[in-house]
């Protein structure tokens, strides 16, 4: 029973400080994205800019920075952004790719790790 409530405290610790962090990148992408929005920047500093927050994509608050950006250059720069829109899906949001023509990027790490495996075992 002890070990029991040692690991919910742990996890609940955890969490904490994976909020902290969420509400810390949050802070920290705020004012990046509200100035690259308030202008026309170069495609690759769109795209840096977008690099950085899609580890917390998965965070509503840095999705919706994420989305802005998103929105914002799509006219601009249409190929790059549905590339970070299409990379933010197979991360993401799996489901909305089943059924469409995008299906197949659900198994690319798949296949990827098949050619591993098969090359791991003929070194052995």
């Amino acid at each position: 029973m002890e070990k029991d409530e040692e690991y919910n405290a742990f996890v609940k610790e955890i969490a904490s400080h994976i909020r902290a962090l969420h509400d810390m990148a949050v802070r920290e992408y705020t004012p990046l994205v509200d100035d690259i929005c308030s202008r026309i920047a170069s495609k690759n500093e769109v795209g840096r800019l977008l690099d950085y927050p899609f580890d917390f994509a998965g965070n509503d608050k840095i999705l919706l920075l994420y989305r802005r950006v998103c929105r914002h250059y799509f006219q601009i720069y249409p190929e790059s952004i549905a590339w970070y829109i299409m990379e933010y899906r197979k991360e993401y949001d799996r489901k909305s790719l089943i059924g469409t023509k995008y299906e197949y990027l659900l198994h690319e790490n798949e296949e990827y790790e098949d050619f591993e495996n098969e090359l791991s075992s003929d070194t052995d």
